[in-house]
């Protein structure tokens, strides 16, 4: 079994939202919720992959009983918009790092920002 910093150490290899093959410019957007009230809930996210997405709620179900994670398609030829898909990109980014520091392991770079 693997832990989850070697999980979440293989999830940083993708640098991008996975496409979505149902969606023409479709792709993958990864998030943790919980249902409360009968209504679904965000509390992380957003995620770049699913194994991101699954570490954190797997770390949260302490806290929030039930939460999975889960799966929204993002289209950016349906409102195209590239504030908000930067916007989407950077929040992802954040996320990523702040699951780093819950791991206990050194935040993630992106390779872009080295090459600068």
């Amino acid at each position: 079994m693997t832990t989850f910093q070697e999980r979440f150490t293989e999830a940083c290899k993708a640098t991008d939202f996975a496409d979505n093959s149902k969606a023409i410019s479709g792709y993958d957007v990864w998030d943790v919720r919980y249902v409360r009230d009968g209504k679904h809930v965000e509390i992380d996210g957003p995620f770049f992959t699913e194994d991101e997405a699954r570490i954190s709620a797997d770390l949260l179900r302490g806290t929030f009983s039930g939460a999975r994670a889960y799966s929204v398609c993002h289209c950016a030829t349906w409102n195209p918009d590239p504030k908000r898909e930067q916007l989407i990109r950077d929040q992802a980014r954040m996320s990523r790092s702040l699951l780093a520091c819950r791991l206990n392991v050194p935040s993630p770079t992106n390779p872009a920002q080295e090459a600068v």
